[in-house]
């Protein structure tokens, strides 16, 4: 493998996980992004608005084929990979453990990459989220598993062959891509087809479309091979039982709230017994994960106010992370702050927001984040708002919010700024406001 290479993008979450990787195999990584990357530079990436001599160019479907700099590495002859050629050739020689799925991939890859470490089993990792217990999204490890999280969104996944996958769920998204849900489902057949040991591929029989397809390997879920027998949330932390290959595990704890969220720990606790780590580690493991950043993120508390940040962006994720919420906080009023992403997703998922925020006491929906993207006639968030307008729920422009908020918040209100956007930019100001 050449010793240095140059990313294009190099901020996005998917690259800059393979950034760490290189990194800490003692490759020279240099990038350019539209965005601050002074939090990789840290790590020793440097930032170059320039292609470096000899480096190899990594490039993302994000990335336009117009670009300059990829313009001008064709220009020259350079090497050139797409990122999932790129993780293709990290994969060699290890065993690839894949998380998929619509929902939950990032939550599942990163407790899972955690258990292993806490194991001793030192992985390689590339996931879709920064590791809080870690404070990176990637890394290389000495070990024969590696960890990583297998993107759908532009069938990438299709060019992995693993020892082992989980797959929480199969929805409706992504189709400018695939184009319809048909051929959504067998780009997720196709990948689980490719699964090298299937004692090692557990898949979610709660969902509809998995069970409807009943892949090989081992189901979970309330009525799977490894059952969930119980699920309680107090609070901000969730307990479950379960029940695998004849025996029973009581009390299973996770300092993080949520059903679904359970459900992935459920098949992170399952392969993690088959690949031979001892119940007492998996706990403690457990017990010690802190999160992921920006998945039921508490950004901090003034005045008995609680602010979370979450980057859920699917009306189904969203449905899920208020009820968590609602249920982790009882009586406390909850104020959802959802920012829509992309004009694209908006109008493709525009009927399927009805019902998503009703555990909210109050809904605010923001103007939509473009994501580079080109407005859409008729698609803004307005448009969201008139479309779902139920219960208590209003329209606010984003450079509103900060004027709006701090007025009408009282001591005791749980707020959650929610999407994939720069909404996560609130609640820290938020925090500033309130003092």
């Amino acid at each position: 493998m050449t010793k240095s290479f140059h990313f294009l993008g190099i901020g996005g979450i998917g690259m800059s996980a393979l950034a760490h990787i290189l990194l800490e195999k003692g490759t020279v990584v240099s990038g350019t992004d539209l965005s601050d990357i002074s939090s990789l530079e840290k790590f020793g990436v440097k930032r170059s608005d320039r292609l470096p001599s000899k480096a190899t160019v990594v490039y993302s479907t994000a990335i336009a084929p117009s670009h300059p700099s990829l313009l001008q590495a064709k220009k020259e002859k350079r090497p050139i990979l797409h990122r999932s050629e790129l993780v293709k050739t990290l994969l060699e020689g290890k065993k690839g453990l894949l998380v998929a799925g619509t929902h939950g991939k990032t939550s599942t890859s990163s407790l899972l990459t955690w258990v292993l470490i806490s194991a001793g089993m030192d992985p390689t990792f590339a996931v879709g989220g920064i590791l809080q217990n870690l404070r990176k999204n990637g890394g290389y490890g000495t070990g024969e598993t590696f960890v990583l999280e297998a993107d759908e969104s532009d069938g990438s996944f299709l060019n992995y062959v693993g020892e082992g996958a989980i797959v929480t769920n199969i929805e409706k998204e992504h189709l400018s891509f695939w184009k319809n849900e048909k051929k959504l489902i067998e780009g997720f057949q196709t990948f689980m087809s490719q699964i090298k040991n299937k004692k090692l591929l557990f898949w979610c029989k709660d969902d509809p479309l998995l069970a409807k397809i009943h892949p090989p390997g081992i189901s979970y879920g309330k009525k799977g091979d490894l059952k969930l027998l119980s699920c309680m949330q107090k609070e901000e932390e969730t307990i479950f039982s379960a029940q695998f290959e004849g025996k029973v595990y009581q009390d299973i704890r996770l300092p993080l709230m949520g059903e679904k969220l359970a459900l992935n720990a459920l098949a992170v606790f399952g392969m993690a017994l088959k690949l031979g780590v001892d119940e007492q580690t998996l706990r403690k493991a457990f017990l010690s994960y802190k999160g992921v950043k920006r998945r039921h993120e508490k950004i901090g508390i003034v005045n008995r106010i609680t602010i979370y940040d979450d980057y859920a962006h699917h009306p189904t994720e969203i449905k899920a992370l208020l009820k968590s919420l609602k249920k982790g906080f009882g009586k406390r009023r909850l104020i959802a702050l959802f920012q829509p992403h992309r004009f694209s997703r908006t109008q493709e998922l525009l009927t399927d927001f009805k019902g998503a925020f009703k555990s909210a006491d109050l809904s605010i929906i923001t103007s939509i984040y473009p994501a580079g993207e080109k407005p859409i006639p008729g698609i803004t968030g307005k448009a969201l708002f008139n479309q779902v307008n139920e219960g208590d729920m209003l329209f606010l422009e984003k450079e509103c919010l900060l004027s709006y908020l701090p007025k009408m918040l009282i001591p005791g209100d749980v707020l959650v700024t929610i999407g994939a956007g720069d909404i996560t930019k609130i609640g820290p100001k938020l925090l500033q406001a309130l003092l």
